[in-house]
């Protein structure tokens, strides 16, 4: 038997009627409490996934999911916490099917020479490093054949002035995918949705920041930049969730199995790579 014809037998079989994840996939979440990470986990329930979202306490109080998803406490600035919710997964689960990492925040809009130090620290260790101590935890779980989707965004190669710390932290969240996808390959792939503009909390700092009655995305609005960016989007529109949650279910399902180390960039046609 040739390679090329052990590859194809051990590959799984695409399901062209559900281009999607299989009933009855393991779906680990980071983030799965946040704007986007809420929706992709409801979505999944109701194609028969089974579900576990990572959030911090305050993500988890402020927007619950159904009683069918459990729900475990991270802080993404502790390794302890993560290292124990992986543990924890792995009490409930033998495998994991499909993880994704949505964890991420940015703390406002300002130039570089006025970001602080402490403010640069939190942006990359939440949005960067926390991936890194994830991945060491997850890789030993995922079953042969499973597949990781990392969220980063269109500012990681589409840069606005700004969101330097921001871009730079889902910037390395690419690279780090990349190597990932070449060191686990080919028994699990790996691969990055980038999106656009998202009407999520996060325009308005992210899920579980501060008070939630009091945070507006308003901010985005009346700082001139969604006046910047809406005529250079195609499609004439901001993204919603499901725009994002429906090429994460591909990514990991089995009509993506010839994708790993790629990049999705989901716009409305802002940015054409």
């Amino acid at each position: 038997m040739s390679t090329q014809e052990r590859a194809l037998e051990s590959a799984e079989a695409i399901d062209f009627e559900r281009l999607s994840i299989p009933a009855g996939s393991r779906i680990l979440i980071m983030g799965g409490n946040s704007g986007i990470g809420s929706r992709l986990a409801e979505v999944a329930l109701s194609i028969d996934a089974r579900v576990i979202s990572l959030d911090t306490d305050a993500a988890i109080g402020e927007r619950p999911l159904p009683k069918e998803i459990t729900c475990l406490s991270i802080d993404a600035l502790d390794a302890t916490t993560i290292e124990r919710a992986f543990a924890d997964v792995a009490k409930i689960w033998q495998a994991v099917d499909g993880f994704v990492f949505l964890t991420g925040f940015s703390p406002g809009v300002r130039p570089l020479i006025e970001t602080s130090l402490a403010d640069w620290d939190a942006v990359l260790n939440v949005n960067l490093r926390s991936a890194f101590i994830a991945t060491r935890q997850l890789v030993p779980m995922m079953r042969k054949g499973g597949a990781v989707v990392m969220v980063s965004s269109g500012l990681a190669v589409n840069v606005e002035r700004g969101w330097g710390p921001y871009s730079a932290s889902k910037a390395g969240l690419i690279a780090f995918a990349k190597v990932l996808a070449k060191e686990v390959a080919p028994d699990i792939r790996v691969n990055v949705v980038a999106p656009g503009v998202v009407d999520t909390p996060f325009l308005a700092g992210g899920t579980g920041r501060g008070d939630p009655t009091a945070r507006s995305g308003r901010w985005f609005f009346e700082s001139g930049l969604w006046d910047h960016i809406r005529p250079t989007i195609l499609l004439e529109r901001m993204a919603v969730p499901d725009d994002v949650v429906a090429p994460i279910l591909f990514l990991l399902g089995t009509g993506a199995r010839y994708l790993t180390g790629q990049t999705i960039h989901i716009n409305g046609g802002r940015y054409l790579p």
